[in-house]
Order: structure tokens, then C-alpha cells, then sequence
């Protein structure tokens, strides 16, 4: 069967279409590819000269939207939790950072948590440098008062 959105083959079962993520239900699925309207850049259009297009497994999808929503939520505690000494930013950052890397690697701009993966990313890399400076400010906080008191 075939995603009515954007015309990619759907396996039987999938309740989400691989490609551009639009829910299928089955009465709305295709028996047959819909014709290719090159006019429409919406709409599935077979590759160009001999590339061969071959979907990715589900599963890989699966992951990779699993990774976008852990990047997101990583990215915003650690713009959150910056404040306590930078620590929970300086963990949390690189590793909303590195998710959302992996999963805009496998997603495509068409699907849902691609952009949840790239705001991942920005959150992520926002904490991590509000962490650093956080950091910097106790330790040099720290070390002023210990200048001051010894005085």
C-alpha cells in the first residue's frame, strides 16, 4: 500500500508513513502508487537517472525518533538546569547534541522529528555554552572570595 500525503510504499501495519511521518489509516492507504505529478513538490516523485531509492527499515526510523525526542528534552533541561553550577548543562548538552546529530542523519526535512531533533541540537548547544559560563562565573566567584577573605 501507499501513503496518500507523499506516495511512498507502506508496509501493512505501519500506522505512520516512513517517509513524510503522515498518519495512515488503512482506508486512507493507496492499493496503487498514485500517478507522479512532477509540477507538485509535495508529492513522491521517483528518483532521478539510476539512483535506486530504498527506504529505511522502520526500525531505524524508530530509533532515530526515539533519539529526537531524547535530544529535545536533554536540550531543554539543560538550558533549564545550567544554574546549578553548570554541571547538569555540561552533561546534558553534548548528549542533546550527539542525539540530535544521529537522528537528522537518518530523518529527512519532510518528517515531524527531524525538526525536533534540530531544536535539540540548538537547545542542547545553547546549554552547554550557559552551562560553561555558569562554571566559569562559581569558580571565579569562588576564588575572589577566597582572595577576599584571605586579605
Amino acid at each position: 500500500m501507499f501513503c496518500q500525503k507523499c506516495g511512498n510504499e507502506v508496509l501493512s501495519g505501519d500506522v505512520f508513513c516512513s517517509s513524510c511521518g503522515e498518519r495512515v489509516e488503512p482506508q486512507q492507504q493507496y492499493q496503487i502508487r498514485p500517478e507522479v505529478n512532477p509540477g507538485s513538490p509535495y508529492q513522491w516523485q521517483p528518483p532521478a537517472g539510476d539512483q535506486n531509492f530504498t527506504p529505511l527499515p522502520q526500525q531505524d526510523i524508530v530509533d532515530a525518533e526515539a533519539k529526537s525526542r531524547a535530544s529535545l528534552v536533554m536540550g531543554i533541561l539543560s538550558m533549564a538546569l545550567c544554574w546549578l553550577f553548570g554541571i547538569p548543562g555540561i552533561i546534558l548538552g553534548p548528549l542533546a547534541i550527539s542525539n540530535g546529530r544521529k537522528a537528522r542523519r537518518v530523518l529527512n526535512e519532510t518528517h515531524y522529528f527531524y525538526w525536533n531533533a534540530l531544536a535539540g541540537v540548538i537547545t542542547g548547544s545553547i546549554g552547554l555554552a550557559l552551562s560553561i559560563f555558569f562554571t566559569v562565573f562559581y569558580f571565579m566567584t569562588i576564588l575572589l572570595a577566597a582572595a577576599v577573605n584571605s586579605m
